[in-house]
């Protein structure tokens, strides 16, 4: 009988996880190329050996398919610290130290800008005020960012000429004092009122953008990540990738969202749609690449964020300092009209499109499913994976409606963990019962987990921390940085938190068939870690060490003492 060609590379002696659907454990697994050939015990594997293979002893260790972030912003995260080192902010002290500092630095009336600083994750967890801009920096006209809503000084409301009489702009609000009708620094979605800011730093180059991603996907791959989605990138942003495979720089394959705002009439809209893909193809729509580059999602975003108190609810946001809120029937905010919506989902389903929306509050997590519901009676969706992203607040109503239409959802664990004990304190106990329940969610359709890393390079220092295995951990714990637990009997177990970053992410992009788990034929993108995370102190799960990280059957990492 003839043999079997001999293994590239066997990996033997150890613990493999496969999370096949038999839950199978093995010993030893074989790799040709980029496909794992066998896997089984020692005996059968190393059957495979030849001269060329390179074998490696796992001691024991156990081996788990590689992990999947299913929402990060790489490119934006990368190049964030290039010109400075960002601050960590744990508390308003922090937030005016750095403000001081700036000041002093820079000449006055030149702009001074926290991005994205989220008030949840200030030891306050509450916005700054105004007055307190003021005192820190009277001279200098302060941005205090925070994603769709954001406070700034006296000094940036005068040069920007906003007053008791600026009009709000479209979709945004001016937030003026109810008793003396001026502005108190609050700006939801209408920071572009604002006049003179502009990057002081020095443009970057083409390759120093692409060294710096380069260096956070070393990082990724460092703690176990071999696919990522990149959830909102323009066309110049996917052609990065394609260039990063077509030069053999790329360790981490990429599924590429196509970031798009839907345009209001059907004309227009059909025409934006047609030209997504571009003369080369490359664009679109949703499965068109390899199993490097792969484009994924359009992504829209439906509303605000639940960071900064401008998620669409469905009841209306408490009043109080945290997000500085004076109105009495104040819901968030919501950026596409219904029609447009159900518009988009028609059009995409059509041409072949998986759809995916931001949607932070359960309010427009009600309208993206009237829109999907609604689409659905036209053009079928349930093929298409239609995906909810953020997810945050869903209902027993809305999860029978994502089991009808086959509506799965991008979920961010690292949220309950930073964030979960402020919106305890904003929302109250009943409102978060539905707070990224897990277990339900999972009773109904398919979850992946997330980070929506955004800024800084740190793993756990990062915005939105995308160390994978401290969302591992949330999901089994439901415990928040500040010790709350939240609704235990929605804890997942070890091998379901596994799964989230696995083979659930595989199927959020339709590739399910050749990832997420260990088995012959799938890709060999697995990694072999420092403990067994099935029985060891939850605790210390975070703290995991990726000992090697394969891709595609290549070694992209291998710990310095190993």
């Amino acid at each position: 009988m003839p043999t079997a060609p001999a293994a590239d590379w066997i990996i033997h002696n150890a613990t493999i996880i496969t999370l096949d659907p038999r839950h199978s454990r093995a010993e030893a697994l074989a790799v040709r190329e980029d496909k794992i050939v066998a896997i089984g015990s020692d005996h059968e594997v190393l059957k495979l050996l030849g001269p060329q293979t390179r074998t490696l002893d796992a001691d024991g260790r156990m081996v788990l398919p590689g992990l999947i972030d299913s929402h990060v912003h790489p490119i934006d995260a990368a190049t964030s610290e290039l010109h400075e080192e960002l601050p960590v902010l744990r508390s308003l002290e922090d937030v005016f130290r750095y403000i001081r500092e700036q000041a002093q630095r820079k000449p006055p009336g030149e702009w001074i800008v926290l991005r994205f600083a989220f008030p949840t994750r200030l030891r306050e967890g509450r916005f700054p005020t105004r007055a307190e801009l003021d005192a820190v920096a009277p001279q200098h006209p302060v941005l205090y960012h925070a994603g769709p809503a954001s406070m700034v000084n006296s000094v940036a409301l005068r040069i920007s000429g906003i007053t008791r009489d600026t009009p709000n702009p479209p979709n945004g609000i001016i937030v003026k004092d109810p008793n003396t009708g001026e502005p108190t620094g609050m700006l939801r979605n209408a920071t572009s009122l604002l006049k003179g800011i502009r990057g002081s730093e020095k443009p970057l180059s083409r390759e120093q953008r692409r060294q710096a991603l380069l260096k956070l996907i070393k990082l990724y791959n460092q703690h176990g990540l071999t696919s990522i989605c990149d959830r909102s990138a323009s066309r110049e942003e996917l052609d990065v990738y394609y260039d990063l495979y077509q030069s053999g720089d790329l360790t981490i394959r990429v599924n590429v969202a196509r970031e798009f705002s839907p345009p209001s009439l059907r004309d227009e809209l059909v025409r934006r749609l047609d030209e997504l893909p571009g003369p080369d193809k490359r664009g679109g729509p949703t499965g068109v690449g390899n199993s490097w580059v792969r484009v994924g999602p359009l992504k829209v975003y439906l509303d605000g964020g639940m960071l900064n108190g401008t998620a669409y609810m469905r009841q209306p946001w408490p009043q109080g300092p945290a997000y500085q809120i004076h109105e009495n029937n104040y819901r968030g905010l919501l950026f596409i009209r219904p029609e447009a919506l159900t518009m988009l989902a028609e059009e995409a389903a059509r041409r072949g499109w998986q759809l995916t929306a931001h949607t932070a509050g359960e309010g427009a997590m009600d309208i993206l499913l009237d829109a999907y519901d609604l689409a659905n009676r036209t053009v079928s969706i349930k093929s298409r994976r239609f995906c909810i992203t953020h997810a945050n607040f869903p209902s027993q109503y809305n999860l029978e409606r994502c089991q009808r239409l086959g509506v799965v959802a991008d979920v961010q664990p690292a949220w309950l963990w930073k964030d979960g004990s402020t919106l305890l304190r904003i929302l109250g106990k009943e409102r978060m019962r539905w707070f990224q329940p897990y277990k339900t969610w999972l009773r109904y359709t398919v979850i992946g987990g997330g980070s929506d890393h955004m800024l800084k390079m740190d793993s756990f220092l990062s915005t939105n921390p995308w160390n994978p295995w401290l969302g591992i951990y949330t999901a089994i714990a439901r415990v928040t940085e500040q010790g709350d637990l939240l609704y235990p009997d929605e804890r997942l177990t070890r091998e379901e938190a596994l799964r989230l970053y696995t083979m659930n992410n595989a199927y959020l992009t339709f590739e399910e068939k050749v990832k997420g788990s260990l088995e012959v034929g799938k890709l060999a993108d697995f990694i072999i870690i420092d403990r067994d995370i099935l029985i060891c102190d939850a605790k210390q799960i975070p703290f995991t060490k990726v000992l090697y990280t394969f891709v595609g059957g290549r070694l992209v990492h291998q710990a310095s003492d190993t």
